[in-house]
C-alpha cells in the first residue's frame, strides 16, 4: 500500500480505481434542496430479504437498526453508493441527494429503517455520504482528518479522475491530508462516521 501513495496520504493508479470502483455520471446529480416533496419514512423491514424503495426527490439522511447495507442505484441500475450503516456496525448514517428516479435498497440486516429529509447547511464536519462543494462546504484549502477509525475521502469532478485520500486515526498513525475544494465538485465520505475539514489560513 505504501508504494501507491503519493504524498499526502493520496492513493493513485489502479489501487485508487479498485477502491473507488466505476464512477457513474449520475453520482453528480444535485436535487432541489428545498425538499418540497420530501417526507420522512420510518417503518419495520417488510421482508427478511430486505426492501427496495423509491422516494420523492430530495436531500435525505438514511439509517436503520441494527445494521446492514444500504445501496443507492440510478434509473439504469448503476450502483452509485454502498455503505454499511447502523448502530451495531459500519457508520451511523448515510446522507445523499436522492432523485425520484433512484432506488434505495436496504438489505435484510435491518429490523427498521429511517429515511429523513435533511436541511442544507454549510459545515466543516462532513459525515458519511455525498456532499456538494459550494452548498454543503465552502470552496477552499483544507486539512482533513478523522477523530477515530479508518475511512476515505473522494473528491469527484466531472470528466476528471477521482482523487482518493485514505484517513486513519488511533494507534501509531494519525493521518492528515491537504485538499483543495472547488465549486461544483462532489466530496464523498466513505467508511468513517465524520471527517473534519480545517481551513488552511493563508
Amino acid at each position: 500500500m505504501i508504494s501507491v501513495y503519493a504524498d499526502n496520504f493520496e492513493i493513485s493508479g489502479t489501487t485508487r480505481d479498485t477502491i473507488t470502483g466505476k464512477i457513474h455520471p449520475t453520482i453528480f446529480t444535485t436535487v432541489d434542496r428545498s425538499n418540497k416533496g420530501a417526507k420522512r419514512t420510518y417503518g419495520p423491514m417488510p421482508t427478511k430479504k430486505g426492501a427496495k424503495v423509491t422516494i420523492e426527490a430530495g436531500r435525505y439522511v438514511l439509517t436503520g437498526n441494527p445494521s446492514g447495507n444500504i445501496y443507492i442505484y440510478d434509473k439504469d441500475d448503476n450502483l452509485l453508493v454502498r455503505e454499511i450503516v447502523g448502530d451495531k456496525a459500519g457508520v451511523p448514517t448515510l446522507t445523499a441527494d436522492i432523485d425520484s428516479t433512484f432506488s434505495i435498497v436496504f438489505d435484510g440486516g435491518y429490523n427498521t429503517v429511517t429515511i429523513q429529509p435533511v436541511k442544507t447547511e454549510l459545515s466543516t464536519e462532513l459525515t458519511t455520504g455525498i456532499w456538494d462543494v459550494g452548498l454543503d462546504i465552502e470552496p477552499g484549502d483544507y486539512t482533513i482528518s478523522i477523530p477515530a477509525g479508518y475511512g476515505f475521502v473522494q473528491i469527484l469532478e466531472e470528466d476528471k479522475d477521482p482523487r482518493l485520500f485514505e484517513l486513519m486515526a488511533g494507534g501509531l498513525t494519525n493521518s492528515k491530508s491537504l485538499v483543495q475544494l472547488k465549486e461544483g465538485q462532489k466530496v464523498r465520505v466513505s467508511k468513517v462516521a465524520v471527517v473534519y475539514f480545517e481551513p488552511v489560513s493563508e
